[in-house]
This record gives structure tokens, sequence and C-alpha cells, in this order.
């Protein structure tokens, strides 16, 4: 997910620390997405992982993706710093 206000020196993923992109997405295109790798992602035990930047920046977003993705059987899990701080 895009944003992060730490800006480590050796940040694997610096393209997600602007707060400013504009590329937007639904939680049910996401969802969409997603589904496309259904049959891989259940037989094989595996789930969906949600990093950035800092995906808790967009926590009611974060929510709403992670009560859909429950509702379908998906297991979940978030990489986050904890740093919410929004300048």
């Amino acid at each position: 997910m895009q944003g992060c206000h730490l800006k480590c020196k050796y940040c694997q993923n610096r393209d997600t620390w602007s707060t400013s992109t504009n590329n937007l997405i639904s939680v049910s295109e996401l969802v969409e997405k997603i589904n496309r790798y259904e049959k891989y992602i259940k037989p094989s035990n595996g789930g969906v992982t949600i990093s950035g930047g800092e995906p808790l920046l967009q926590i009611e977003f974060l929510i709403s993706l992670f009560e859909e993705l429950k509702s379908l059987g998906y297991h979940t899990a978030l990489d986050t710093s904890r740093n919410v701080y929004n300048k």
C-alpha cells in the first residue's frame, strides 16, 4: 500500500513512500484481483499479506479489505511498522 513517513535509509520499497500518488482502487476491485489466484492461494494453505509503505495509514480501507477477505476464507497478515503518524 502507498504511503510511509519513516523513509528508512535502507528501505526496499522507496517507491511506496509518497502519499500523493493517485492510483486509487476499491476494495471490491482488489478482492477481484486477489481472487484470480484463489486456486493457488487456498490449496497451498497460503494467504494475503498487506505491506507497503505503511498500510495503517489507510486503516479504513484495510479493515474493509480484511473483512471481505476473511469472509471469503483467506488467511490474512499485515506487515507494518506501526507508525501511523500522519503529517
